[in-house]
């Protein structure tokens, strides 16, 4: 996470011109199956880089012999919520995705695009790894609903810590940065479940708004004293 030693910023300014940027334009629709995921992978960059277990990214450094002969990585199922399109066709946290619906899937981002694009209600098959053997399991694809918000901000912000190795993400002391979130919320998850009954939201109501920005899939960036931000908030997650 990163520390910033201070934060200037013009609250009158930043609200007409976040409220101005940030007007949603219409709701969005894309496949949606639950849960949540890592990167398998024997790439030593990778390892270096990016190792789940160094530094809470997300590869897991490793991939089976009997898999990596035609691949080099896969994508890991880290966590299966109950009620999500996963659960219901029997995909347990520990199985490797290699497959769906036959074209072959190594990271999020071939996982993301094949969901994204299926129809809601469509019986796709994905072709997992569990306990050294491969299946063939039926998942109906849900739907997710969700809405662009951009955003622009104005202010002075220095950082206490320098990235001098490329990555997704950089920071040159806060003056020029830029930062990608591609981990979706679940509704589906305890945690969120605990916010909703925390926060005693009426019954259809997601308490998903701008001010969600923070958590939100998308990109920030920032230049000295300007920054953009576009974030996708998900509205619903249904069968």
């Amino acid at each position: 996470m990163k520390k910033y030693l201070m934060m200037y910023s013009i609250p009158a300014i930043c609200l007409v011109l976040l409220w101005g940027c940030a007007t949603p334009k219409k709701t969005y629709e894309r496949g949606w199956v639950g849960g949540k995921y890592l990167e398998s992978s024997g790439s030593l960059f990778k390892k270096i880089s990016a190792n789940y277990f160094d530094s809470g990214k997300g590869v897991i450094p490793v991939l089976p012999d009997e898999i990596g002969q035609d691949r080099s990585s896969a994508v890991f199922v880290s966590r299966v919520f109950d009620n999500t399109p996963l659960s219901r066709a029997g995909i347990r946290e520990g199985d490797l995705i290699l497959a769906i619906g036959g074209r072959k899937v190594e990271n999020m981002k071939d996982f993301r695009e094949i969901v994204d694009r299926s129809e809601s209600g469509a019986q796709i098959p994905f072709t997992i790894y569990r306990d050294g053997k491969r299946k063939d399991l039926s998942v109906v694809v849900g739907r997710e609903t969700y809405q662009k918000w951009h955003y622009f901000k104005l202010g002075f912000r220095l950082a206490t810590e320098l990235d001098p190795v490329p990555t997704p993400d950089f920071n040159i002391l806060g003056l020029v940065s830029y930062e990608a979130n591609d981990t979706r919320l679940e509704l589906n998850s305890p945690e969120y479940r605990y916010y909703r009954q925390a926060k005693s939201f009426p019954p259809g109501q997601s308490g998903r708004t701008p001010s969600s920005e923070a958590d939100a899939e998308g990109w920030d960036a920032w230049f000295v004293i300007f920054g953009l931000s576009a974030k996708k908030i998900i509205l619903s997650q249904e069968d």
